[in-house]
């Protein structure tokens, strides 16, 4: 397996950042590395190879943990990528200035590091380091990490909303979080579903031998490609597709994941997790800093994609942003690359995807009813 699925395997299984993190830090020649993950509402939460454990302990429990000027400071850049970090910083700042205990204090001299902000508010920093004895990181080193930042990316997605816990063996702890989901089995079929997954009667619906098919021909053929199935070769691409109930005037975005090693095993006999996200057509779109951590957009790229998502055409983007028709154009079409949609409509769909699940209401009174 290659290291792109094992980043998706350790989404579903915490315990093996360390392990992961230790052979990203191994192809780009650094010596430590370590993925943090903060919000003032949670406990400090993170993952380090072995040699930064004492160091992240002891910064854990430093005020600057949730108040780090270094972190402000590289916010402020709105870099969708690796940086190393003398592009915010100076020689000056890194020894004296910022927080203690500081990665100086066990050996280290050059850093590259990526912030991902995150739909919960939370905020995701992946760090590598190397000893003063070595060369700072090189442009080919960046590009490197940048190469799999959308993959850890959305693996941080992920553990973020398991909070880094080991997820249960059922769907139904997706389901406990307001997350339809199914696991498929390597032959397309459902071996295990949640309550909320089953009232997506109006966009999904059950098939001959236990498989799911979207009532929409044209949206079933993307779903058909990223769902494993006994006459496909290789495992299922990570998709996400946008769905619209024609009956209920429902949208929803199905995400496809799929699991590998000890993912599966926490998933029994499961290659691919299907989760669900609800979107509104007047719903808010996540901010430029989520669109860019999520989809590795670029600045522009989210910025033109946030304006397209409020209902402003692109003329009115052209106009509105400065540029011409012809950059526009070029963003979008960089856009729904990165996106994986073809369409406006699509990418709109997959925007606003973002937001909780919420049940039809029908469904929801029959279960308020079957409580009392």
């Amino acid at each position: 397996m290659g290291l792109v699925d094992q980043i998706y395997e350790t989404a579903f299984a915490p315990e093996l950042w360390s392990a992961t993190l230790t052979d990203i830090a191994t192809l780009v020649g650094a010596s430590s590395a370590a993925f943090t993950i903060t919000d003032r509402r949670l406990p400090p939460l993170y993952a380090v190879t072995p040699n930064l454990s004492e160091f992240m302990q002891a910064f854990s429990a430093s005020p600057y943990w949730y108040d780090n000027p270094r972190i402000d400071r590289a916010l402020r850049l709105n870099y969708a990528g690796f940086m190393e970090q003398g592009r915010f910083t100076t020689d000056d700042e890194r020894q004296t200035e910022f927080a203690e205990p500081n990665l100086h204090d066990v050996g280290t001299a050059w850093q590259a590091g990526s912030l991902i902000s995150m739909p919960g508010g939370e905020l995701v920093v992946f760090n590598f380091v190397r000893p003063a004895e070595q060369d700072n990181f090189s442009p080919a080193d960046i590009a490197l990490l940048d190469g799999l930042r959308p993959h850890l990316a959305r693996a941080s997605l992920l553990a973020t909303r398991l909070r880094l816990e080991r997820a249960e063996a059922s769907v139904e702890a997706m389901g406990a979080v307001g997350i339809p989901a199914a696991v498929i089995a390597a032959n397309g079929v459902v071996i295990a579903c949640n309550t909320l997954f089953e009232t997506l009667g109006d966009v999904l619906r059950p098939a001959a031998f236990g498989r799911i098919v979207a009532r929409d021909r044209d949206v079933d053929r993307l779903l058909q490609a990223a769902l494993p199935g006994a006459s496909q070769e290789l495992p299922p691409q990570v998709r996400s597709v946008p769905m619209r109930s024609n009956e209920t005037d429902r949208a929803v975005v199905v995400h496809v994941v799929p699991l590998h090693r000890s993912a599966s095993d926490i998933f029994e006999r499961g290659t691919a997790l299907v989760a669900i996200s609800g979107y509104s057509v007047d719903g808010n779109v996540p901010s430029d800093a989520v669109l860019r951590g999520l989809f590795d957009l670029s600045a522009a790229e989210a910025g033109v994609a946030t304006e397209l998502a409020a209902g402003n055409t692109v003329k009115e983007v052209a106009l509105q942003r400065g540029i011409s028709l012809a950059t526009v154009r070029t963003h979008l079409a960089q856009i729904f690359r990165k996106t994986g949609t073809r369409q406006q409509g699509e990418l709109i769909a997959l925007l606003k995807g973002s937001h909780s699940f919420v049940p039809p209401a029908s469904q929801r009174y029959r279960d308020k009813d079957q409580e009392g």
